[in-house]
């Protein structure tokens, strides 16, 4: 019994180390986030775009949709382990 919990525990921090925020899973499309007769709010949203695996920032239309995304570039980049330009490969291709 004791090896079951202790193995539980173990496999719940790992998990806990390598997981990402919920937030790093959304699909941003912004004619999703804003009709076309919407208007945009000013402060825009950032996003993780999860095939480039890089931040974004985009335009929100809704307040209430804010909290699926991030408040900031910085904490896109530092919860979702976002990618730098300066890491894609010597021809300009990513890797």
């Amino acid at each position: 019994m004791a090896k079951t919990i202790f193995c539980f525990l173990a496999l719940t921090l790992f998990a806990v180390a390598l997981g990402t925020d919920s937030k790093c899973q959304n699909q941003y499309r912004e004619d999703d986030e804003c009709d076309t007769d919407q208007q945009r709010l000013v402060t825009p949203i950032f996003h993780y775009d999860t095939s480039s695996q890089k931040c974004y920032a985009g335009p929100i239309c809704d307040e209430k949709d804010r909290a699926k995304y991030f408040p900031s570039m910085e904490e896109c980049k530092t919860k979702c382990n976002a990618r730098e330009d300066s890491e894609e490969g010597a021809l300009g291709l990513e890797d």
